[in-house]
């Protein structure tokens, strides 16, 4: 045994726990000074929903398992079995969506008025209802790291890619629990099909996980289905220039990811098999395909996401510098030798990935809802953790930095977001107050 290889790795795995850790920290100091009793405002919804799927599925009844357009249903397998062990009146919830829809109001917009009274007595089970979720969060930012790690980004890259993920409040404190399981699963497909595609003969395990995760993400949210054309552009891209060989590689791969990924939708949601006509309705008529607006109708609605836009893309501090930074050097020729070590394959089909998804939610979103480019903002993690790498390293050829600075560095974001989640979290605190 290399006891110096097994200390480098337990040392390694340490760093990615504390980081983990401060992200919850994170959350929890803006959730404390925001005095919410949820961590996401949609809940109650969710509650609601899983105890109707969970009593259906008991009774073999595969009807009437898609409640809405999300679709959500990931959420009710992987939290909403929870609501089997609590002993709450359901009936509640069923009440109040049919007084407020019987005075003409939305049950959704109702309930998410900042209400503590009103929160207060879903406390319980709102902490049974999230319990699996945050553990599949830590599970989320483990795999994260070290797929990041497979790919061929060296531990700085990772470690920051991971800092600037956990400490962004957006992701386990705003974002409702379908969108939660949208990033996850698309975002761990997505990586788990760039590992196979840079190492097809040795990696044919990760085209089966990418296939059955994103089968859960278009189980989670339709806007997942983006992954389908574009692995197909990633593998012409990693395979270019083409012949009759490669094609029929890229047609076999297809078969393949489809092969687990229908069979695993059916496992999932039987209602595909046993009442295709609700299918049938999520597609084309509560979803997102039957979208008509234009791209200036989004547009001219973006100020009103900027409660959205800002935090998932600044939830870290130095963040929005450090995506920047990364196309300024990336423009310099003087600098361009800081990028040489990394994947550049892999980054290019990153940056594709965040560009051409935000281009299809704006063509294709029904509601025009920011939060649904989320997603793409996991991947602006990854560009600026490149872009405060090489902010370092055009800093150390002209100062001597020693081996712990990069340590210093990752604590001294996470203490910077600690005040920023401090100083946002009273300053909420005021505005709802007024309110």
């Amino acid at each position: 045994m290399n006891f110096k290889l097994d200390y480098k790795k337990a040392e390694e795995f340490i760093i990615v726990l504390f980081i983990i850790l401060s992200g919850f920290m994170t959350t929890a100091i803006f959730k404390i000074n925001n005095f919410f009793t949820f961590p996401n405002l949609d809940e109650m919804f969710w509650h609601y929903r899983a105890n109707v799927f969970w009593e259906k599925m008991l009774n073999l009844d595969f009807s009437g398992l898609i409640q809405s357009s999300q679709p959500g249903i990931t959420v009710h397998w992987f939290t909403g079995f929870m609501m089997n062990f609590i002993n709450f009146d359901f009936n509640d919830i069923t009440r109040r969506i049919a007084e407020k829809n019987a005075l003409g109001m939305n049950f959704n917009d109702v309930m998410n008025v900042n209400d503590y009274a009103v929160y207060s007595a879903y406390e319980t089970i709102s902490f049974a209802f999230n319990a699996p979720l945050f553990l599949l969060l830590v599970i989320f930012y483990i795999s994260f790291y070290y797929l990041l790690r497979k790919l061929g980004f060296n531990k700085i890259i990772a470690f920051f890619s991971l800092l600037f993920l956990t400490t962004n409040i957006f992701i386990t404190y705003w974002t409702t629990p379908s969108d939660k399981m949208l990033f996850i699963f698309i975002t761990l497909s997505f990586l788990t099909f760039l590992v196979y595609v840079s190492n097809r003969n040795k990696a044919k395990k990760y085209l089966f996980a990418s296939a059955i995760l994103g089968a859960w993400a278009v189980l989670s949210k339709l806007t997942a289905l983006f992954l389908l054309p574009f692995f197909i552009l990633v593998s012409i891209f990693y395979l270019w220039p083409l012949n009759k060989e490669k094609i029929k590689l890229i047609i076999k791969d297809c078969f393949y990811w489809a092969l687990i990924f229908v069979p695993v939708c059916v496992i999932f949601l039987p209602t595909i098999i046993t009442n295709p006509g609700e299918v049938y309705n999520l597609f084309f008529h509560t979803g997102v395909i039957e979208s008509n607006h234009s791209a200036h109708n989004y547009f001219s609605n973006l100020s009103g996401y900027s409660e959205i836009l800002i935090p998932a893309i600044c939830g870290s501090p130095g963040m929005p510098l450090s995506f920047l930074a990364f196309f300024i050097l990336k423009s310099k020729k003087k600098y361009k030798n800081i990028f040489t070590t990394l994947p550049k394959k892999h980054l290019q089909a990153i940056i594709a990935y965040l560009i051409l998804f935000i281009i299809m939610v704006i063509l294709l979103s029904k509601n025009r809802d920011a939060r649904f480019m989320f997603p793409a903002f996991v991947m602006m993690n990854i560009i600026a953790a490149v872009g405060l790498y090489g902010i370092i390293e055009v800093i150390k050829k002209k100062i001597k930095l020693p081996g712990y600075a990069y340590l210093a560095i990752i604590l001294a974001l996470i203490f910077s977001q600690f005040l920023t989640m401090t100083f946002q979290g009273e300053l909420m605190k005021i505005i709802i107050e007024k309110i």
